[in-house]
């Protein structure tokens, strides 16, 4: 693998990584709102 195929994966993970925390987030505070 080429450092450019590498450094797209980061990116890919990092920013499915944060919406999946952000995700999380909007739940738990519909959650807390009801």
């Amino acid at each position: 693998m080429s450092s450019v195929q590498i450094g797209l994966l980061m990116v890919l993970g990092i920013s499915t990584f944060g919406f999946i925390t952000l995700a999380v987030d909007l739940l738990r505070t519909r959650r807390k709102q009801r």
